[in-house]
């Protein structure tokens, strides 16, 4: 194989969720919202789902994680529950959120643990 093939094959980046590879806290919430998302593979998807008490959730099938807000958010609320939600999709240890930000896990399917 030439060097020029080599070039134009694509690659996937290598895969984060492995333990020792997994980003930090800091970077979660320090790193550009558009980096950080392309390179953990996050897919951020407006919800139609209006009532007052949901801000959104997260999906995690394999290697795919599947942020989903409501269309209700602010750009300062999309940020940042886009970044708590990824950090908790990676199960990165956080201190609770300030009231009024209580959340509930709860499993989207009935009879499947959150």
């Amino acid at each position: 194989m030439n060097a020029t093939a080599l070039l134009a094959k694509p690659t996937q980046p290598t895969l984060r969720l492995v333990p020792s590879q997994r980003p930090t806290l800091d970077y979660v919430f320090e790193a550009p919202l558009a980096e950080l998302t392309t390179e953990l593979h996050v897919e951020v998807i407006t919800s139609t789902i209006t009532d007052a008490d949901f801000f959104g959730c997260v999906v995690v099938r394999g290697a795919r994680i599947v942020v989903m807000l409501s269309p209700n958010l602010g750009e300062y609320e999309t940020d940042f529950f886009t970044r708590y939600l990824t950090a908790q999709a990676y199960k990165l240890e956080m201190e609770p959120l300030p009231t009024p930000f209580d959340v509930e896990l709860s499993p989207m399917l009935e009879g499947v643990p959150a």
